[in-house]
Formats: structure tokens, C-alpha cells, sequence
């Protein structure tokens, strides 16, 4: 809490000073000084390339919907460009300059609409803020907080072994090799992922931090639309959004490239399409369907959840013709199926490593896929455990996940009683509900609270307006207090690192990554020469050595089982023969977790340690790659 303060105090009190000195709001200010962070935390160059993808993303989004919004435009046209681009993943077509010069094509071709689409998004801001001005400061500062772990580079577990592969990848080689057989997961819903690599193609570096900022972006609009649909008055929309991004799960997910951020953006875009004015047009139902195909390509629980709003389409709005629904269906299919169709053909299971059991892909154990570190029954009691006793639900500290269904139980009954809150009030809850009956984890719960931090905000101000703004302004206060319980890294001062490093990756890369330092170095020295072996099964970061990555934890089941069977012989020769036959160069490994066989296969081949931080070690072998 006092890094919070010590970061929000200078914040609030520079904007507030030139508030008074420009005589413009607050609230301009401190978005231009969050803005102005970003860049110089996350890297000018990648929020830089960022921003073009998205004024890219908003000029085809615009082509579809004409007159909505600036960040619905957006979010449209990044899941047209991410659907499109996932059927051509396997093709060596994916580099910067065609990426480039998409982006600007697009942006030149429909300058005029794009510069009609800002000026209506900044006058909508100015008579946003002018409406309400202190609470629009406040909502500014808490969102800004509340995503500052934008600043810091990539350091979570999953991302390292698994999301930033394809974005590596397609960097490196301009095209995409999934090998199942090398991670489990290479084909499992990608579209996220692939918005992250064609920022990292354009900036030519990682870009998550920028690109996190704008599903978070996104996520607030919607909410603010979403409030508005529902009733709510200029104050109730601003703190429905930061009653949502306060939540500290927020500050976990901006943090790392796993799914449920653009989840919760477009699922919140969905329901505020759904709960607006009755619109039968075929414009409209394409939204609907790119939206919905969408979060099918996200994750396949996203699927289950954008069912929901979708029924209440059906049941709300005027259904189109009969062709007219035809298209629709086959454009909502276009932008889901690129990862299901290649999973298939590829593996012969569209949802691998999910319903193994059914499907009996050799890439994995013919179960059905199955975490069962979160499962701890559905019960009355469960929405308490994940406010208190977070630590069941998610690799979290207790208190990390989110307070908002505690806080607002009082507004969740008047919502069920309000008519114009209660039917986005269950459909809501049925989104939250879904996704966590087979599997309590708290990250699956985010999408559903985020929606419904609008429907309980809009509900609660429907009674009591001035009340429910001191709730809702306290439930923000104490969440992002809980914020460095959401994820390890947070805890040990992640973000006040990031911002002493000013911009720098190697002080993080040391204390929470060194696998990366090494990566850089030996990409450096001109490698991999060969491929790159990392044998802690915990630390699997393999992804951003691309198809040159191996690793031996659960990942690769048929790597786990090889290293089982090498270190039965003492002697290291097993663990020789299984390097030389997947062709190693070097080994990345930490000095607590290295067993015997494999500290004697190193002496044995004579390998040469290269480089050393904290417990992690860098080797490499003299003879392979020469097989």
C-alpha cells in the first residue's frame, strides 16, 4: 500500500497543479501523465506501434459499424485482423513490414471516417469529464494505478513457456510451427496471442504492456456504455469501470498475456450491444457475431460464456433474414475457427490437451484435461473463500482476487429487483457462474465480475445515489489496497522496480526471470546454433526460443517422459543420448532442481558453463548440432 501511495501522491499532485496553472480538468491530465509512463516504462517504440494497430483496428472496425464507438470500432477490427491473420499462421507471411504497411494502408484509406470517429470520441470524453469532474480525476487515478503493471516486461510463468512462443516465433521465422509435441498447448485458442505478435512484429520487440493497456482501455468503454444502457447517470459509469479495474486481479492479468482481459472486454462489449436500443440491422448482428466469434477464439470457456448474451440477443432484437443469418453464422465461424480447424488436422483433437478422452490425440495422455489444484467443489460459500481465502482459487496471497460480489451483495438483490438492472442482472450472473461449476479459479470469474461491477453500480445508484458513490469509491480504495496480494511478483515491488529501472528489462530479467537474460545473450552470440534444453521442470521458459525451445515439465509429455527414463542412469550417458538426439546446444538450468544424472551428463560431454545469476546456470555443449 504505501508503494501505491508513493507512486498515486506525485501523480495526483503534479495533475492537480497543472490542472490549475492550464485551467484544463484533472482528469486530462492525469491520463496524459499515465500516458506519458507507459511510454517511457514500457517502451516508445512498442506503444508507439501499438497505438498504429489500433487506429488500423479502428478504421476497419469502422467499415462494420460505421457509426459506434471509437473503442468498439477498435475492438472489432482487432478481432477481424486476429481472426483473419490466424488462418494464415502456418504461411510465411507474417512480418514487420507487411504488418506496416496493413496498418498504414488502412489508416490512409479511411482517414476521413477515422478522424470523424476521434473527434466523436474526444468530444464524448470532454462532456464526460465535464459532467463530473472530481469523479472523473478519481476514476482516472484509480484505473492508472490499478494498470501500472503494463510497465513491467513479460515474467510470468505461462507466458514465458507458452504465450510469447507464437509471437517469437513469427518474429523470428515469419511464420508459425505449431509442434504439439513440443508444447501441449501450441494450438489451443490463439487469438489473443496473435494480437500480441503483430505488435511485437511491428515494434520489433515485445509489446504486452501497450497492448494490456488497450484491452483494459476497451473494457472501460464498454462498462461506461454498458452503464449508460442500463440507466445509470454520468457518475455511476465512471466508477462502474473503476469499481472493475480496481479489482486486483486486474493488476495480475495486465501483467501477463493469459486470456481473460480481452475476454472481459469483449464479452462487457457484447452485453452493451445486447442491452442497447433494439436493432435488427444486418450490421448489427455482425457486430454481435465477430464479438462472439471472438471470444470463442480467445478460449473456449469464453465460448461458453458469450452464450449467455447472446440468448438475450435472440429474445431482445429483431432477428435478421434467413440468408442474412446464414452470413452471420459464417462470419461468427471465420473469426473463431482458425485454431479449432488447425488442432484438428494437425492433432486430430480441435481442443487439445481438453476432452483428450474423447478425441485420443497422441500429442496427449488420453484423459480429459483436468487442474485440479483450483477444484474445490461449487458451493454457498464460495464467492467468501474467493474474496478471503484466495490462495484455493489462484496462485494468489488472500485477498488478491476481488471484494466486488462481498461488497455489493446489497446492490446484486436490488438488481435482481430493478426492472431495468434484472435481466442484465442474471444474465450477468450466469456468465460469472458458468465457467467456475466444473472449475474454481479466480481468473475465471473475472470476465462475469466485470460485467456485473456495472449492473450492481447502475442498480445501487437507481436507490441511493449518493451512497452507493461512497461504496463504490471505498470498495475501490480497499481493492486497490489488496493489489500486490494478486501475484508474486507484485508483492516483491515489481512496479516500483520497473519504475527505478526507468524503462530498463535486465533489473526484472535478474531478480524474477535470469532465463531471459540468458535468452538475450545467446541470441547475442549469434544462437541458437542448435536447440536450448531447460531442465527445471518449474522454470519450462522455452517459449521465446521459438521452434529451438525444449523443455521437460508437463508441457512436452513426451520430453517429461524421456528425462524420467535418463535420469535412472547415473552415469549422464542416458541424458547424453537424449540431447544429442533432440539436438542441444545449450541447457539453461537452476542449481536447486538439477539432478545427479544431469550434473553428470554435463561433466561427461563437457559442457562449458556460460554464464550464471542467482541459482540459475547457462551451459553449453561443445559437439551438438554436429550430428
Amino acid at each position: 500500500m504505501t508503494d501505491l501511495l508513493l507512486l498515486a501522491l506525485p501523480v495526483w499532485g503534479l495533475a492537480w497543479l497543472l490542472s490549475r496553472v492550464r485551467r484544463n480538468p484533472q482528469a486530462n491530465w492525469l491520463l496524459l501523465l499515465w500516458a506519458v509512463m507507459l511510454v517511457v516504462l514500457a517502451g516508445p517504440l512498442s506503444t508507439l506501434m501499438t497505438a498504429v494497430l489500433v487506429l488500423a483496428a479502428i478504421a476497419l472496425g469502422g467499415v462494420l459499424l460505421p457509426r459506434g464507438p471509437a473503442a468498439l470500432q477498435g475492438l472489432l477490427g482487432i478481432l477481424l485482423l486476429a481472426g483473419s491473420a490466424g488462418w494464415l499462421l502456418t504461411l510465411p507471411v507474417h512480418y514487420n513490414w507487411s504488418y506496416l504497411v496493413l496498418c498504414i494502408g488502412l489508416v490512409l484509406l479511411r482517414r476521413r471516417e477515422l478522424i470523424s470517429t476521434l473527434q466523436s470520441a474526444r468530444t464524448e470524453w470532454k462532456e464526460a469529464v465535464d459532467s463530473s469532474p472530481r469523479l472523473a480525476a478519481f476514476c482516472v487515478l484509480v484505473i492508472g494505478l490499478a494498470t501500472a503493471s503494463c510497465w513491467l516486461p513479460t515474467m510470468q510463468e505461462d507466458d514465458l513457456a507458452y504465450h510469447l512462443r507464437l509471437a517469437w516465433q513469427l518474429q523470428q521465422q515469419g511464420f508459425y510451427a505449431p509442434s504439439p509435441e513440443h508444447q501441449v498447448w501450441a494450438l489451443a485458442p490463439w487469438t489473443s496471442d496473435v494480437v500480441h505478435a503483430i505488435a511485437q512484429l511491428m515494434s520489433g520487440s515485445e509489446a504486452r504492456g501497450p497492448v494490456n493497456m488497450f484491452w483494459l482501455l476497451t473494457l472501460a468503454c464498454g462498462l461506461w456504455r454498458l452503464s449508460a444502457h442500463l440507466g445509470a447517470p454520468v457518475p455511476a459509469r465512471w466508477l462502474a469501470a473503476a469499481v472493475a479495474i480496481s479489482q486486483p486481479m486486474t493488476t495480475a492479468l495486465a501483467s501477463g498475456m493469459q486470456t481473460e482481459l480481452p475476454t472481459a472486454a469483449a464479452l462487457t462489449w457484447l452485453f452493451a450491444l445486447v442491452a442497447g436500443p433494439r436493432d435488427g440491422s444486418f450490421r448489427f448482428w455482425l457486430a454481435l457475431a465477430v464479438l462472439a466469434g471472438g471470444l470463442m477464439s480467445i478460449k473456449t470457456t469464453s465460448a461458453v460464456m458469450a452464450l449467455v448474451p447472446l440468448l438475450w440477443a435472440l429474445f431482445r432484437h429483431p432477428w435478421p433474414s434467413l440468408p442474412r443469418i446464414g452470413a452471420v453464422l459464417v462470419v461468427g465461424l471465420l473469426i473463431a475457427g482458425s485454431s479449432y480447424v488447425h488442432a484438428y488436422l494437425l492433432t486430430g483433437n480441435p481442443v487439445l490437451p481438453l476432452f483428450n478422452a474423447v478425441f485420443k490425440s497422441p500429442y496427449f495422455a488420453p484423459v480429459n484435461f483436468f487442474d485440479d489444484r483450483w477444484y474445490t467443489g461449487f458451493g454457498p460459500s464460495l464467492f467468501w473463500d474467493m474474496s478471503f481465502h484466495t490462495h484455493l482459487h489462484d496462485g494468489a496471497n488472500d485477498g488478491g482476487g476481488s471484494f466486488l460480489l462481498i461488497a455489493l451483495a446489497g446492490p446484486w438483490l436490488l438488481a435482481l429487483l430493478h426492472r431495468r438492472t434484472r435481466i442484465a442482472a442474471m444474465a450477468a450472473t450466469c456468465v460469472l457462474v458458468l465457467p467456475l461449476i466444473p472449475l474454481q479459479y479466480m481468473r475465471y470469474a473475472y470476465p462475469g465480475l466485470a460485467v456485473l461491477s456495472a449492473v450492481l453500480v447502475s442498480a445501487a445508484f437507481s436507490v441511493d445515489a449518493r451512497r452507493a458513490a461512497w461504496i463504490a469509491v471505498g470498495l475501490c480504495v480497499l481493492q486497490l489496497g489488496f493489489q500486490a496480494n494478486a501475484y508474486w511478483t507484485l508483492r516483491y515491488g515489481a512496479i516500483k522496480q520497473a519504475v527505478k529501472a526507468a524503462g530498463r528489462d535486465e533489473p526484472l530479467y535478474k531478480r524474477y526471470a535470469p532465463e531471459r537474460i540468458f535468452a538475450s545473450q545467446i541470441r547475442k552470440a549469434g544462437g541458437p546454433t542448435g536447440n536450448v534444453l531447460l531442465l527445471d521442470p518449474a522454470y519450462g521458459f522455452f517459449a521465446e526460443f521459438g521452434t529451438r525451445g525444449r523443455n521437460i515439465s508437463w508441457y512436452s509429455p513426451a520430453m517429461l517422459a524421456a528425462a524420467g527414463e535418463a535420469d535412472k542412469d547415473p552415469s549422464g550417458q542416458a541424458w547424453i543420448t537424449l540431447m544429442r538426439r533432440e539436438n542441444v546446444h545449450d541447457l539453461i538450468l537452476r542449481t536447486n532442481s538439477v539432478t545427479p544424472a544431469q550434473r553428470a551428463a554435463l561433466h561427461a560431454a563437457g559442457a562449458t558453463q556460460r554464464g550464471a545469476i542467482k541459482d540459475s546456470e547457462w551451459w553449453s555443449l561443445p559437439e551438438a548440432g554436429k550430428q
